[in-house]
């Protein structure tokens, strides 16, 4: 009869062990509305459950999807003592359900836009488990960079199947995108921009023919301050399309950028300095002063290169031979048969060595500065920003100056009606001189083929000339880089401004109404400048 009895007790303490109690709930927001389809479950719970088959068992977890009015029932443990609740888009919020068979949870909205569960494809947002077009979504932070100007050069080797190019290694040069391959052969090959939901204008690269080398600065792109971008979204395939028409051929680069978040001011300041080395030369190898003599010296032994045009004519070596009719005694008697005054000018030739790579290249400084505030309530929220960008281009005499203001602001005028401002403002100065009227006014080409022996002044502080590069029409002139770069001016001025006016009208819980209306104006002022001195 103890056994009995006792037997009968343990039971009953197993069966009070297993049982289970019910929960209700609901969901809302923090302003009171229902959160429909949010997920109320138990955290890191998984029951197993033996099936028919052998082997085989059935393991599933315990949760509840809220419905229309937020509500929800669970049937949990009695040792369970916190149920979790999450939503796209809001915090995961964890709840003590202890003594209770009724909670609320009210969730608060994430402050990121999760960028790994929604994507931002300009015109909407959507769940990216439910896309099925191939979108590749990147944060800027990720990816800003120091001495970096704008925002097309940091997408160089950041994105798969996406090809960024620099087009030259001028300061602000624009970089050459391809985000679907080369799609026409005579039409525009570069990608859509679209900022905040509003198409930009003005960002196709030019033609590379004639004057329009100019123009490769004037992207419109280019003015947006970087560190005012909060991600950035790329639509790579021909669904883009159905969102852009005919323009998203090419694919689409939409910017998002940052706003004002509900809390306290945030001020941000940021500055970066960095440093951009000199094109080392010693990589080409060059010839210095005494290996170019000599090679001029060997090339002078032999008559058979003679002629108006010859090699042995060109060169320090061949006019002086020329000056004083030193060929055949040179040829006769070598090197020790010239006169001390011929020699002691070949001695001093050695001894210039001017090396034009530093002539026409330094080590450039570059600084970034950008200063935001934010912030908001429930009813507005603003965003303000002021940046300054300077660059010295490793060529001496190029540069880069970006000056920018942004001010975006977001205000609920009514609980069901929200209106947005957004006003982006920029200047930019590109300088350079005039390196286009031929090819020895290209300062790569003529630090690799001027005279090493030949300095860049006289004693008298005049500028010396190359006898040896022709430039006009196969003619001498009197040519001299460093007084070029002197002498002449390539200033570009470009002042833009884009504003977006944006409306968020909920006419019914079901029934949302959005537009956008974007005005974008660019001014463009180009200043060439050669003095009489110039070439």
């Amino acid at each position: 009869m103890r056994f009995l009895l006792l037997s009968f007790f343990f039971f009953s303490l197993t069966v009070s062990a297993q049982q289970n109690v019910q929960i209700k709930g609901k969901v809302v927001t923090e302003s009171g509305d229902p959160l429909p389809g949010a997920s109320v479950y138990v955290d890191n719970s998984t029951i197993g459950e033996k099936t028919g088959i052998q082997g085989v068992v059935d393991n599933y977890n315990i949760g509840a999807i809220a419905d229309e009015q937020g509500q929800f029932t669970l049937s949990v443990s009695d040792k369970i003592s916190s149920l979790t609740c999450s939503f796209i888009g809001y915090d995961t919020q964890k709840v003590d359900i202890v003594n209770k068979h009724f909670v609320l949870i009210k969730m608060k909205e994430s402050d990121s836009k999760m960028l790994d569960n929604v994507v931002v494809t300009g015109y909407q947002k959507i769940e990216k488990r439910k896309l099925t077009s191939s979108i590749f979504t990147i944060k800027a932070k990720d990816i800003l960079q120091a001495g970096v100007p704008s925002i097309d050069m940091m997408l160089s080797g950041q994105v798969p199947g996406v090809q960024a190019t620099t087009l030259s290694g001028a300061p602000g040069a624009p970089v050459k995108i391809r985000i679907r391959g080369t799609a026409s052969l005579n039409g525009t090959q570069d990608p859509l921009w679209v900022l905040d939901g509003i198409p930009i204008d003005g960002t196709d690269l030019p033609d590379m023919s004639g004057e329009n080398i100019d123009q490769l600065f004037t992207s419109s792109i280019a003015g947006i301050n970087p560190s005012d971008i909060a991600d950035i979204t790329i639509l790579k395939d021909a669904a883009a399309t159905a969102i852009y028409g005919a323009r998203a051929a090419n694919g689409v680069i939409i910017i998002t950028t940052k706003k004002g978040k509900i809390g306290k001011p945030l001020v941000q300041l940021n500055t970066n300095l960095s440093f951009t080395e000199r094109p080392d030369m010693n990589k080409l190898n060059l010839m210095n002063s005494s290996e170019k003599i000599d090679y001029e010296l060997q090339l002078a032994k032999y008559p058979d290169l003679d002629s108006d045009n010859s090699v042995t004519k060109k060169g320090a070596i061949g006019r002086l031979f020329d000056e004083y009719g030193l060929w055949d005694q040179y040829r006769n008697g070598g090197l020790e048969s010239l006169p001390a005054n011929v020699l002691s000018q070949i001695t001093d030739l050695r001894k210039i060595n001017t090396n034009w790579g530093h002539e026409l290249y330094q080590t450039a400084a570059n600084q970034d500065h950008s200063l935001s505030v934010s912030g908001g309530s429930d009813r507005a929220s603003y965003y303000f920003s002021t940046g300054y960008y300077d660059e010295k281009g490793t060529t001496i005499g190029t540069s880069l100056n970006r000056l920018n203001f942004t001010m975006k602001g977001e205000y609920k005028l009514f609980d069901n009606f929200t209106l947005g401002v957004e006003m982006y403002n920029s200047e930019r100065k590109q300088g350079s001189y005039l390196t286009n009227t031929g090819s020895m006014t290209n300062p790569s080409r003529y630090s690799r083929v001027a005279n090493p022996y030949l300095s860049v002044y006289d004693d008298k502080g005049n500028y010396n000339y190359d006898s040896d590069m022709p430039l006009y029409n196969g003619n001498l002139i009197d040519y001299n880089i460093i007084e070029e770069r002197n002498n002449t001016s390539n200033i570009q001025k470009i002042r833009s401004s884009n504003t977006i006016f944006s409306i968020d009208w909920k006419i019914i819980p079901k029934l949302k109404c959005s537009s956008q209306f974007g005005l974008q104006r660019d001014n463009e002022n180009d200043q060439q400048y050669g003095s009489g001195n110039s070439y």
